[in-house]
């Protein structure tokens, strides 16, 4: 089985960042519903989301800035072929009834990990950043289309190649990522359970596998990673 020691994975800032984000997308996704759909669930729906909005942004830019200065060796693009080639390994094995193991380590000598991440989180983290920037962009255009009329044009081509004027398109848009999004999070908030990580998220600490020398050798992370600091 391996020793473990208990490490604080997640900072108090982190932690109210992300559930900050986690709060506001759920009531912009209600809101947006019922701006969507009419579906009736508070009043003055079309305020609370323009507000909403902006907080989720700004909590984004906050978590955002954590993660490029603190945690980029974990979810740098250059691990993206890498947590490709996790995550297809993995899809195999679940496809036999086995499992890839778990690459997460910590060295307790040098209070440093060894690996802090699921390779699959690498892509869930850039499928966030680019969704986020999508809906983001098309908020603020719907929001104030003189000011970011930028969003319009550069979707010109796109909507009329459909038939529709920007703004109609701009609004598809915006609904369709609100749908992905809400799926993604769902997906993660699965993965954060299964994956042991949720509690942590919720205290900041988790007992984490004692890096060994097959750990700090290990052949499919980068020597790059391989001791690399983080928090």
């Amino acid at each position: 089985m391996g020793d473990f020691v208990e490490v604080e994975r997640h900072s108090k800032f982190v932690r109210v960042c992300h559930w900050g984000i986690v709060i506001t997308c759920l009531f912009l996704t209600l809101t947006g519903v019922q701006l969507a759909f009419g579906v009736k669930v508070i009043d003055d729906a079309q305020a609370l989301h323009i507000r909403l909005g902006f907080i989720f942004l700004g909590l984004w830019i906050l978590f955002s800035y954590f993660a490029l200065t603190e945690e980029w060796k974990w979810i740098s693009p250059k691990r993206i072929p890498y947590s490709v080639k996790f995550v297809i390994e993995e899809a195999i094995a679940w496809i036999k009834g086995d499992h890839v193991d778990d690459p997460r380590a910590y060295d307790p000598k040098r209070r440093e990990y060894v690996e802090k991440v699921i390779p699959s989180q690498v892509l869930v983290w850039w499928t966030y950043v680019a969704l986020t920037l999508v809906i983001g962009l098309t908020g603020l255009a719907l929001y104030d289309p003189k000011t970011y009329n930028f969003v319009l044009k550069a979707s010109e081509q796109l909507s009329n190649l459909l038939g529709v004027d920007s703004y109609a398109f701009i609004r598809a848009t915006h609904r369709f990522v609100m749908f992905l999004y809400a799926a993604i999070a769902v997906t993660h908030a699965y993965a954060a359970t299964i994956f042991g990580t949720l509690g942590s998220m919720i205290h900041g600490k988790r007992k984490e596998k004692v890096a060994t020398v097959g750990d700090l050798k290990r052949k499919h992370v980068p020597k790059a990673i391989a001791g690399a600091g983080g928090r």
